[in-house]
């Protein structure tokens, strides 16, 4: 089932409430913006308890403890998170776990492909988002869209045709929050929300070539137009498919490699990846998520341009 359809039929077919196990599966990044919202949402639907729980950090036999009993007879909403996280055996376990599951709650969850198991519905989410699931997400959330940003995101949609999720979701709060203001909306916050392709393409090219003088310049013009938190989400993005993609190429599966290739440059498919190893793109990663950290803490906003010297200069190589 497409997310689209899921959303259209989850709250009419009662799915949350029937179902022992659905997930969301695909290759793009773990949408950080989509799921706290539908999160919330399923609060509001459903007429139990719902409960987080962290299959990385949390111990096996506490977490199948709470989710193979119910308190008073009363089931409860498991949201398990990112099972792509996980590594080797104990993602194969979990996996095998959730498919045979036949406790007396719901669970659900995140990967990155689909587990074969006839009781769990399946939500496909594609890589690039559209017109028809954003209007989706907007009758999903019960959200009352101004009649006078229809023309805007019309507009929007027939030039953007790679938008992700949480670019979406991003648009939908804004656009709530501005009101009527279309024009400003349109004129001072569009652009830098959905980002110019091109632009990022480019950069992120650079970026991986490590061409320091064309990454720099190019730089200098875009960064201003979007906020530390939007390219620490962009470089994570890049640094993870990047990573994925180098392990996939060197076991020879390209067309699986070619399945999570997406915003990557195509220089990188082509010929860097071979410049690269999993450790080193890995580091840069854990960096990333450090300057996050840093910034979310009162950091300074130069955190990263230290990251990009290091990536450019081969600090993480090591």
């Amino acid at each position: 089932m497409r997310l689209t359809e899921f959303l259209q039929d989850v709250t009419s077919q009662n799915l949350l409430s029937t179902s022992k196990v659905f997930y969301f599966f695909g290759t793009a990044q773990y949408p950080s913006v989509f799921f706290p919202s539908f999160l919330q949402k399923v609060r509001e639907i459903i007429d139990f308890e719902l409960r987080s729980l962290d299959l990385g950090r949390e111990q096996e036999l506490a977490i199948k403890s709470q989710l193979e009993t119910s308190f008073l007879g009363k089931k409860t909403f498991y949201w398990l998170h990112d099972l792509s996280k996980l590594k080797g055996k104990q993602k194969t376990a979990w996996i095998n776990y959730l498919k045979k599951y036949t406790g007396p709650n719901v669970v659900s969850f995140f990967t990155d492909k689909p587990i074969n198991c006839s009781q769990a519905i399946a939500v496909e989410m594609s890589n690039v988002a559209n017109k028809e699931l954003f209007f989706a997400l907007i009758n999903f959330f019960n959200k009352a869209l101004p009649k006078s940003f229809i023309k805007v995101f019309s507009k929007l949609f027939q030039n953007h045709k790679n938008l992700s999720l949480d670019q979406l979701c991003m648009l939908m709060n804004y656009a709530l929050l501005v009101g009527k203001g279309h024009k400003e909306f349109e004129e001072k916050w569009l652009n830098k929300i959905v980002a110019p392709e091109k632009s990022l393409f480019t950069l992120s090219q650079h970026f991986f070539e490590k061409d320091t003088k064309k990454f720099f310049e190019l730089w200098q013009n875009i960064s201003p137009d979007y906020s530390e938190q939007f390219w620490i989400i962009f470089w994570s993005e890049q640094l993870w498919r990047a990573c994925n993609v180098v392990k996939l190429l060197e076991n020879k599966n390209i067309s699986e490699a070619n399945a999570i290739r997406f915003r990557l440059p195509f220089s990188f498919m082509n010929r860097s990846w071979r410049k690269f190893s999993q450790c080193e793109l890995k580091n840069a990663h854990n960096f990333i998520y450090s300057v996050d950290y840093s910034l979310k803490n009162g950091g300074s906003p130069f955190s990263l341009e230290l990251f990009y010297s290091k990536f450019l200069s081969g600090k993480f190589k090591n």
